[in-house]
């Protein structure tokens, strides 16, 4: 026990626990290397994104200005129809779930905004099932960047990227017509609140990849998600308790646009994000976990 002391005392610990120090070190080495390298890795990602998305767009201006327009026309007309809804409910009854008109109205512009900036992004899974049939998905494997940013990030409509901008700009009218103004503040804590909404927004369509890699079924569960995710359109509180609770805490559609909303009203404690995003990393390494089980289930598509 003398010498083990001894040795402790100069020169650190012997055998295995030499060992030991030795692979900690080595963490913490990888560690800092990793968020060294961060900043050169994210910019390789967004010259990716921006060439592909640039190519989407000449695609779309090249073959179907047509459709682009009757695209645009369908995006708006939808919305239209959506507040011409909530002003029909709203002229029976003054009050939805003890929401006027006006911040009914609000928290219908922010589902509008947010959800489209996550289809911006995320429009790849559209197109998921294809790559996995024709065998572009082999190719993303032996990609040096990630095939998950491939599969989710590689289509980004460029019609959602001019859709932005008026729903931002439907945003801001929405809170000062409801009386409270966006200030700078609320600004930042709403976005804080739409990062967290996004990681388990994005936590969810990877669980659909994961699935569309093991069973080749994306079109239905991404499409079944959506027609839940509208439900966020609404205050989640006419759902009820059980309903509400499962919009909030399973999926983030109370993220989307009832939470946000609830701070700019003053009836949110912006305290309880910490909650929300113990949960979302939770969610995230739970569909990362699911996603590289997947991929050990894929045999390519010449099997």
């Amino acid at each position: 026990m003398g010498k083990r002391y001894f040795f402790l005392r100069i020169g650190g610990p012997l055998g295995p626990e030499r060992s030991r120090r030795k692979d900690d070190i080595m963490n913490i080495q990888n560690i800092k290397a990793y968020f060294r390298s961060l900043p050169a890795l994210l910019r390789s990602y967004g010259r990716v994104w921006l060439k592909l998305t640039i190519q989407q767009f000449e695609s779309q201006i090249a073959n179907s200005r047509g459709a682009a327009l009757l695209f645009m026309f369908g995006k708006l007309f939808r919305l239209a129809t959506a507040f011409l809804m909530l002003y029909v409910i709203m002229g029976k009854a003054k009050l939805i779930v003890g929401y006027t008109l006006p911040q009914a109205i609000l928290i219908l512009a922010l589902f509008n905004f947010v959800s489209t900036i996550s289809q911006l992004f995320m429009r790849g899974i559209y197109m998921f099932r294809q790559k996995i049939v024709d065998g572009t998905f082999d190719f993303y494997l032996l990609n040096p960047l990630s095939e998950l940013f491939y599969s989710l990030f590689s289509y980004t409509d460029p019609i959602d990227t001019l859709l932005v901008v008026p729903y931002l700009g439907l945003v801001v009218w929405a809170a000062a017509n409801a009386g409270y103004p966006l200030t700078i503040p609320v600004a930042f804590i709403l976005l804080l609140i739409m990062i967290i909404g996004f990681v388990m927004v994005l936590s969810w369509h990877i669980l659909i990849l994961s699935i569309g890699v093991k069973y080749l079924e994306v079109d239905n569960t991404i499409m079944l998600y959506r027609d839940l995710e509208k439900m966020a359109a609404m205050p989640i509180e006419i759902y009820g308790k059980v309903g509400a609770g499962i919009m909030t805490y399973v999926f983030p559609f109370a993220l989307i646009a009832t939470i946000p909303a609830r701070y700019v009203f003053g009836l949110y404690n912006p305290l309880y994000l910490l909650g929300f995003a113990i949960l979302a990393v939770i969610q995230i390494k739970l569909a990362l976990y699911v996603w590289h089980r997947a991929l050990m289930f894929y045999s390519s598509a010449s099997s």
